[in-house]
């Protein structure tokens, strides 16, 4: 309300005492306006999802959660006097007084019973001069099975996720994605969920265990791919069959797999890849078949494979770069009952390289001297990158032999840091033109040197055929230096007499 105070002021510029004029002008009249200013009370609601409540997909029975804010703009008191809110939803507080440009938060509860839409609005009460009395609430009840593929990326995500109260995923969970890397660091408010399609946990940078997946079963499959704090997967132990593979690779924190101890059954590929901080396989110990192959590669720390006794048949087995395995007696029985279907068994570039056929009858685990590489089958050199391997991990002898086949290979100048090899040296269709490279061999049990069309200077073999140690322990019939089919074909007696090229 608005009014006028009229002031009258009267002023004289004679006194009554005096004399005055007929000119004198008359006594002035000023009015001064006074504004008086209106009370106020503007109201305008707000939630997390700005201008609308919404809830999404829960799960029916299950409680869910939201906040929204009420915003006092006004100049006075803002009193709510009630809330209408729609049936199936609550809320923590029917009245409340929200001083000037002030704001309170309301709690808001959402319980579907049925498997509807619920959206509906939330309307105000209150003495508001102005301003939105409403906000649009949204919520779906739904089954408890999510139809479906589920893909969280942040944290935020989990959280909402799991207040839909969903306890079974039809396709895949994916925490994580390959393209990007993710800060989640907690699974825990996903411990409703029982089961999946397949899990898959990617390219996480904070997440340390799995915990929250302790009820879960996985039916499908598994992988764990490129999470650099994954210390355990303890909370895997409700698994027990996977229809498909399971894939652990490049989760470089991990120290041990104990969470897949009580799976028995891996319908297609079983890979355990880049782990420098895996200790060992014995997480594996309960399972009895992989269908396709299994894969142990570049786990530097790994010793023994004693991990895999319990298993009974699988496809194919690659076993590399696996710095420190000495013993493969977990896999004497496999190789024994011929459990090996496509009997595909090759490790290479392990502490200790041995053939099914050296760990069946003879050595199923042996330590190899730092500095030395072995091979029951042969080192194969085809490429530069098979020498630079030896080059790169220090390596100066061959417990085994040593295969040099390709017509790739032009020069053996970078093989100067080789020393001893007990096995055959075999240097086979090659464009090589000379040896030079092999002068630091001191002990070679045998070499054999076969259609190599430009090879004509052996010089590099002289220091070892004249001062080392070649054909010690071999047969009294076996030769220890055979040459055919190359440019020229030295006898042992040719290079011990100097004539060593053409």
């Amino acid at each position: 309300m608005k009014f006028n105070i009229q002031i009258l002021t009267l002023i004289c510029f004679a006194s009554f005492f005096s004399c005055s004029s007929e000119d004198e002008a008359p006594p002035t009249i000023i009015v001064v306006e006074e504004e008086v200013i209106e009370d106020t009370a503007i109201i305008n609601l707000t939630s997390e999802e700005s201008n609308e409540i919404d809830f999404g997909d829960v799960v029916t029975n299950i409680t869910s959660t939201r906040v929204f804010t009420i915003h006092n703009s006004g100049n006075s008191d803002l009193k709510i006097a009630n809330i209408i809110i729609p049936d199936n939803y609550t809320i923590d507080l029917l009245t409340s007084i929200i001083p000037s440009n002030q704001s309170k938060e309301f709690t808001v509860t959402f319980t579907p019973t049925d498997i509807v839409d619920y959206t509906d609005s939330i309307k105000i009460e209150s003495n508001a001069t102005s301003g939105t009395a409403s906000i649009i609430i949204k919520g779906i009840g739904v089954n408890s099975i999510y139809d479906g593929s589920v893909t969280l990326i942040t944290q935020d995500e989990v959280e909402d996720f799991a207040k839909s109260g969903y306890t079974e995923i039809t396709g895949a969970l994916f925490i994580g994605n390959i393209n990007n890397f993710s800060q989640i660091n907690s699974l825990a408010s996903l411990n409703k969920i029982t089961e999946v399609g397949s899990l898959q946990v990617i390219s996480t940078t904070a997440l340390e265990d799995l915990t929250g997946l302790e009820n879960l079963n996985v039916t499908v499959s598994i992988q764990l791919l490129s999470n650099s704090a994954l210390k355990n997967i303890d909370a895997l132990q409700g698994v027990t069959k996977l229809s498909s593979y399971l894939s652990l690779l490049s989760n470089t924190a991990l120290t041990q797999i104990n969470g897949l101890s009580n799976i028995s059954e891996i319908g297609d590929n079983l890979r355990v890849n880049n782990h420098p901080n895996l200790i060992n396989l014995d997480g594996l110990a309960n399972i009895i078949t992989v269908k396709n192959k299994l894969y142990i590669e570049y786990n530097s720390l790994i010793e023994n494979l004693n991990g895999l006794s319990s298993l009974q048949t699988v496809s194919s087995v690659s076993i590399r770069y696996n710095a420190e395995l000495y013993s493969y007696c977990g896999i004497k029985s496999l190789l024994t009952n011929k459990g090996i279907g496509e009997d595909y068994f090759r490790p290479r570039f392990n502490r200790y390289n041995p053939s099914s056929y050296t760990i069946e009858d003879f050595d199923c685990e042996k330590i190899i001297p730092d500095g030395i590489i072995h091979s029951d089958i042969g080192y194969g050199i085809s490429e530069q990158k098979d020498i630079d391997y030896l080059i790169s991990n220090d390596f100066h002898g061959i417990d085994g032999g040593l295969i040099i086949s390709s017509e790739n290979i032009t020069s053996l100048e970078s093989l100067s840091f080789l020393k001893t090899v007990s096995g055959s040296i075999r240097i086979r269709d090659t464009a090589l033109t000379s040896l030079n490279g092999l002068e630091n061999l001191t002990n070679v049990a045998q070499i054999y040197i076969l259609n190599n069309l430009t090879l004509s200077d052996y010089c590099g073999l002289s220091p070892l055929i004249v001062n080392g140690s070649l054909g010690e322990n071999l047969y009294p019939s076996s030769e220890p230096f055979y040459t055919v089919d190359n440019l020229y074909n030295p006898t042992l007696v040719d290079i011990q007499n100097g004539l060593c090229s053409e």
